[in-house]
């Protein structure tokens, strides 16, 4: 955690500049030079800002533990619907439905919460069929936790992978297919046990359903 903070964050000056220079030649040069030039620039570009959301998402997964907040009576309807508020282009561009259950009041870090929502939602959004995805999240109180579960009828999750996909970097599909960095369910992961909680896929025929615990507001035992 304290490398891939430092890392990332050491990385962000230079990073800041290559991308600066890289955004300079392509206003500038683009169409001045060969096509060649034009494609090596696009090529270059598009590393710089692929390895930029990269820092970003090992900024956020080393700060799961060194910079959250005090867990406190969170009301994860409210935060469900923030999280949709920032999903509101994507959602209109898939033409998703989304529905769920009367969403409890848990003890939480609110901001990790929605990490655990915006990621789940995410990609339920990006791993859909040719229909339009339709998602639901439904909780339920079962011995003195909040089970919530994100069900989804995209393309699936192979059992034989359930664990590998919680795994930093792991990824099932090439970038070219779905875009991304391989960290969002490894920040899901270290958000929902920093609560006392645990995340797992849960097959089903048709698409996919990630469910994840959540102490009750008197039952919260913190992970440190």
């Amino acid at each position: 955690e304290q490398f891939a903070y430092v890392a990332s964050h050491d990385l962000q000056e230079p990073l800041r500049m290559v991308t600066n220079y890289l955004q300079l030649l392509a206003r500038r040069y683009r169409g001045v030079l060969d096509t060649d030039a034009d494609e090596f620039i696009n090529f270059a570009v598009d590393g710089a800002t692929r390895l930029k959301r990269l820092i970003n998402d090992l900024l956020a997964y080393s700060r799961i533990g060194t910079r959250g907040k005090p867990f406190e009576p969170t009301d994860s309807e409210k935060v469900f619907r923030w999280v949709m508020t920032n999903l509101e282009t994507k959602l209109a561009e898939t033409g998703a439905t989304v529905t769920h259950d009367p969403l409890p009041v848990i003890l939480a870090d609110d901001n990790q919460l929605a990490q655990v929502f915006q990621h789940l939602l995410s990609n339920a959004l990006k791993f859909r069929k040719a229909e339009p995805p339709r998602i639901h999240v439904a909780a339920e109180r079962r011995e003195g936790r909040w089970l919530f579960a994100v069900r989804d009828n995209g393309i699936g999750i192979d059992p034989a992978y359930a664990d590998r996909i919680f795994v930093i970097f792991q990824r099932l599909h090439k970038r070219e297919d779905y875009p991304g960095t391989g960290i969002g369910l490894a920040i899901c992961k270290k958000a929902v046990e920093r609560h006392g909680g645990r995340i797992w896929t849960d097959p089903h025929p048709e698409g996919a359903t990630f469910c994840f615990t959540m102490p009750a507001v008197a039952d919260i035992t913190p992970v440190s």
